[in-house]
């Protein structure tokens, strides 16, 4: 019941325009982020559809489980390998931005992860 209190009072504070901007930032840095990541040879976007605030980068050296530890080593959430549920996306990573991490955040995620 609180999660339910909470997200109405959310959304009521927001208002629609709020919402179209929270929405507006998510998608920048999700693009952001993919393309700082993919400047790199290591890293290539998975699916060539569109998207808001997910997206599925494709380890070309094909060791995800080396990059977590990494972001994990440097207290940063890096994604969630797909290869557990999904033996063709061994080498995947699904990355998720919102409006809540900053430019530093995702650099310092772009650094950790291409290092």
């Amino acid at each position: 019941g609180l999660f339910t209190l909470r997200a109405a009072i959310y959304l009521s504070v927001m208002g629609p325009q709020g919402m179209r901007d929270v929405a507006n930032l998510c998608t920048q840095k999700a693009h952001y982020a993919a393309e700082q990541l993919t400047q790199h040879d290591r890293f290539e976007v998975a699916f060539n559809n569109g998207f808001f605030k997910e997206f599925v980068v494709r380890d070309t050296q094909n060791n995800v489980q080396k990059l977590l530890q990494q972001a994990r080593e440097n207290n940063i959430l890096a994604g969630l390998p797909l290869g557990q549920w999904y033996d063709e996306l061994q080498d995947c990573l699904l990355i998720t931005l919102t409006e809540k991490r900053t430019k530093q955040e995702i650099d310092d995620l772009v650094n950790v992860l291409t290092r």
